[in-house]
């Protein structure tokens, strides 16, 4: 069973994928015979100064600060910084720009040296999670709303849907689980084997008895 989280996991095939994601970066020094790094290249070392596109998953084992590499913020950061200053994330087909935006942002946060990926990417999920919350309760958008949404977005939309359709049940009754307890069901059972019990011996005395007691 695969929970759903917003943290890396070693395990997670979405993790995984977001790793492999490759980011364009700039060689800063000389680096001896990794030319096969840049397809371009015309020698066996790399030259400072040449871009070459390595996998995250490389890049997040180098330190923030190494001397090999800078790390260039993809456009599509840039991009949506516009519209969160303009507060109109809603409209963004987060979706098409890249399927792990959130976490292909969290990953890249600690390379910004404008100190902006990490604000882009809060303010537009604080931003769009009201518009998830209407899409989660109207079941005719869903198709259409699955092109717009990241990774998260989509997981959290589906958790929605799921959760006011339970809420709808609940509210008819049509999907009622409230069961008593074992402990109050024996308790009960109890009662009525003592109830069934004073019955029989009562019909066992005599009238005059009876009418005693």
């Amino acid at each position: 069973h695969r929970r759903m989280n917003y943290f890396p996991n070693y395990y997670s095939i979405e993790d995984i994928l977001v790793t492999q994601e490759k980011v364009e970066c700039r060689v800063n020094t000389k680096l001896h015979r990794m030319g096969f790094l840049d397809a371009g290249a015309d020698s066996d070392d790399l030259e400072p100064a040449r871009t070459v596109n390595l996998p995250l998953w490389y890049i997040k084992e180098l330190k923030v600060n190494n001397a090999y590499f800078t790390v260039s913020i993809p456009e599509i950061y840039r991009n949506v910084h516009k519209a969160v200053c303009e507060a109109e994330t809603t409209h963004i087909e987060l979706g098409r720009l890249h399927p792990y935006f959130y976490e292909f942002g969290r990953y890249l946060t600690p390379y910004d040296r404008n100190h902006v990926v990490g604000r882009i990417i809060f303010e537009t999920l604080r931003q769009r999670v009201r518009h998830l919350l209407d899409i989660s309760k109207s079941d005719g958008q869903v198709s259409k709303s699955e092109q717009r949404l990241d990774n998260i977005e989509a997981k959290l939309h589906e958790a929605g849907v799921r959760t006011n359709s339970q809420y709808i049940d609940w509210l008819q009754m049509t999907g009622n689980n409230i069961r008593i307890s074992g402990l109050v069901e024996e308790h009960q059972k109890k009662r009525r084997r003592a109830d069934r019990s004073d019955d029989e011996g009562d019909d066992g005395l005599p009238n005059s008895k009876r009418i005693t007691l």
